[in-house]
């Protein structure tokens, strides 16, 4: 039985209805749902057939969020290694190993943690303009949610400097090193997002803007 615009409608409507809140889920959802129904569903009614889906529906959502959120995470895991043996990126490592290195030799400890905090700060608020420009999007879009959070990891050596900053102080090769892994992380996840936040704005704001 091919369904109608109607019926497409009632799908999405009955999924708002069971709290499936994101649009990109809802989008896949009604694609199988309807696929299902037209080619192999025994139910005559549409609304029949999706009360004996709730339980998939809601199965499927919690799925669908945690597949969403680690494909960010792994992506930005990717793009770190990228800097060890992608060769722009090693360029890139290459040059934030000198002015770090510089930087250590020249200036005291504190004033060298406060350059680090001041980097660290204007890559963890990039993704906030972005937040603002398209939060209606943010709001209805699990995929734009789950890639402007991939900042949260690089961020946690932000919140933890405060509580370690002793122990660092006393050992400038680990504060070395506790620096270059949140650049290096911090500056991935702002190129993961770039990567991939046109494609997947322009894929969904239309959509939002109509809803």
């Amino acid at each position: 039985m091919k369904l109608t615009k109607e019926d497409i409608q009632f799908i999405d409507d009955f999924l708002k209805n069971k709290k499936i809140k994101h649009l990109d889920i809802r989008v896949e959802l009604i694609d199988h749902l309807a696929t299902e129904f037209e080619e192999c569903s025994a139910y005559v009614f549409i609304e029949d057939f999706l009360l004996s889906k709730v339980d998939f529906i809601l199965e499927f959502d919690k799925k669908q969020k945690k597949a969403i959120h680690w494909s960010y995470q792994r992506l930005l895991w990717v793009q770190f290694a990228k800097f060890f043996y992608q060769l722009k990126f090693i360029g890139i490592l290459i040059v934030l190993a000198i002015i770090g290195y510089t930087a250590f030799n020249v200036f005291s400890l504190k004033t060298f943690s406060f350059f680090w905090l001041t980097i660290q700060a204007i890559l963890m608020l990039y993704p906030i303009y972005y937040q603002m420009r398209y939060s209606k999007t943010l709001k209805k879009v699990q995929s734009v949610q789950s890639l402007f959070t991939i900042t949260s990891l690089p961020s946690v050596f932000l919140y933890t400097f405060g509580v370690l900053k002793d122990y660092l102080f006393e050992t400038p090769m680990v504060l070395v090193l506790y620096f270059s892994v949140s650049i290096l992380l911090s500056l991935s996840a702002v190129i993961v997002i770039e990567n991939n936040r046109r494609k997947i704005i322009e894929k969904y704001t239309q959509l939002v803007n109509e809803l």
